[in-house]
């Protein structure tokens, strides 16, 4: 193989995209990505909505600074400079008909917010819906007690904040969620919401990559690794990659991108030999949740123009009682925010739901949901006179076959050091030194930053820079911040 080894890329999401652009800047000549899909970008997508763009999948930074490559990436494009980053008014509204004060609503919020991002320690088996729960209750009845409001409107508020936390992890319930899920977690600063911006960075990654060396609509069917394939011009090539249409490709390294839901769905058989039994307990241990947006289009808004969100408060909710039972699923479709500027989306709202909702809207026609949650707005602001939306578009991500859901979270009695096995890449095991057969990367590899964008794109630049190290081409890190190689 000297040193122009074949590297095949398996998936075109971020991580893949990175470990890939990452490789031919480190000299490597022979990289192909192959993607099941028609489409690069992963969880990345968009969708054109009247006449524009809207980004069907992810859409914020999580942590808008200098440490993050995604942030300065866009930003050194100036691909950032029209977001809206001004706060707007957030509205609230109680089921039985009116607006909460604005100032009590986010004076509880923030309360509530500061309980669940704790990051803790130490805490194996426990779960973030009771401590949430036992704090909360205390928190309601300081509150009460200082006159502040009705212990019944600050138990409904912080319900939301549950709520929130779900619509950001996609769970299933904050029960089934780690207390120390964010133990490791690296803060890169705060979050910013850039609607319509976030599918243009999978066009600059890929802007100088090779067009031809970029395959779509290759889904595999098996990877066949610490073999012997012969090759052209009698090589031998240590794997065997086989696509449902026939094709195979044979590569020295292969570094598996595609998400955690699908090696969740994938048949033990893919590989060949089996993973080894930590990684297959890996992948089966840790959560991947889904969440879904549905896009409400109107000819005209019912809200003023400064208005950020709105957000709906459920009767005799609290902290201790929430989930996202299908059966409940109004309730959880509680959080609408506004695209913004009018001037360039129109009069947009996004609904957004998570884990079994988010999963049972996908059954759900356009017009139950748009029936549905024009419903509940007229019933809520206590206007008959709110129309519906003249379009409605919703996501499917958990019935998206080669993504299943959105990303990862960490289960109860799980600790997230165990991404790191996952990390961890094949060697064969024939040989008595490590040749790196197949690599891992991917949110769910990235015990400091799963779940977000840049984890994504830097777990594909850490698999890179350890193909890198292999062949003696020491590379710089790409942030402080990325994992350190697994090992």
């Amino acid at each position: 193989m000297g040193e122009n080894p074949k590297i095949v890329v398996l998936g075109a999401g971020l991580a893949g995209i990175g470990a890939a652009t990452k490789l031919l800047s480190l000299g490597f000549k022979d990289v192909t990505i192959i993607e099941a899909s028609g489409v690069a970008g992963g969880r990345i997508a968009k969708a054109c909505l009247g006449t524009s763009w809207v980004d069907t999948g992810a859409q914020w930074i999580h942590g808008a600074s200098e440490a993050n490559p995604v942030y300065s990436l866009l930003q050194q494009q100036g691909l950032l400079e029209d977001v809206v980053t001004e706060e707007g008014t957030e509205l609230v509204f109680h089921s039985k008909g009116h607006r909460l004060s604005e100032y009590l609503a986010s004076h509880v919020y923030e309360a509530g917010e500061g309980i669940m991002r704790q990051q803790h320690r130490g805490n194996p088996g426990k779960n973030i819906g009771d401590y949430y729960a036992e704090k909360s209750l205390g928190l309601a009845n300081n509150l009460r007690s200082s006159g502040e409001a009705k212990q019944e409107d600050i138990l409904n508020i912080l319900s939301l904040v549950g709520k929130s936390l779900l619509i950001d992890i996609g769970a299933p319930a904050l029960n089934s969620v780690s207390l120390d899920s964010w133990q490791y977690y690296t803060n890169m600063g705060e979050d910013l919401n850039i609607e319509g911006k976030m599918f243009l960075l999978t066009e600059k990654l890929l802007g100088d990559f090779p067009k031809e060396r970029l395959l779509l609509r290759k889904a595999v069917l098996k990877i066949n690794w610490d073999g012997c394939f012969s090759g052209d011009e009698s090589r031998i090539y240590p794997v065997c990659i086989e696509c449902e249409n026939g094709d195979k490709f044979l590569c020295d390294h292969v570094v598996i991108t595609v998400s955690l839901g699908c090696l969740k769905a994938a048949p033990p058989t893919m590989f060949d030999p089996l993973l080894p039994e930590d990684k297959r307990e890996t992948i089966e241990k840790l959560g991947f949740g889904c969440i879904n947006k549905i896009f409400l289009q109107y000819e005209e808004a019912f809200w003023e123009r400064d208005v950020e969100s709105i957000s709906l408060l459920w009767e005799n909710e609290t902290p201790a009682s929430l989930s996202t039972d299908a059966t409940q699923w109004q309730r959880n479709i509680q959080l609408f925010t506004v695209m913004r500027p009018r001037e360039k989306f129109g009069h947009v709202l996004i609904g957004w739901c998570s884990g079994n909702v988010a999963r049972h809207i996908e059954t759900l026609t356009e017009a139950q949901l748009s029936a549905a949650i024009t419903c509940n707005f007229r019933m809520f602001m206590s206007n008959p006179c709110i129309p519906c939306p003249k379009r409605v578009l919703r996501t499917q991500w958990h019935s998206e076959a080669f993504i299943r859901g959105a990303y990862t979270y960490i289960p109860a009695g799980v600790d997230a050091v165990i991404m790191d096995k996952l990390a961890h890449p094949l060697s064969s095991r024939k040989s008595p030194t490590e040749d790196l057969q197949v690599l891992f990367a991917g949110e769910a590899t990235m015990k400091n930053l799963y779940g977000t964008v840049q984890g994504a794109l830097l777990s594909g630049y850490r698999e890179a820079e350890r193909l890198s190290l292999h062949y003696g081409r020491p590379a710089p890190a790409s942030t402080p911040s990325s994992s350190p190689l697994a090992t």
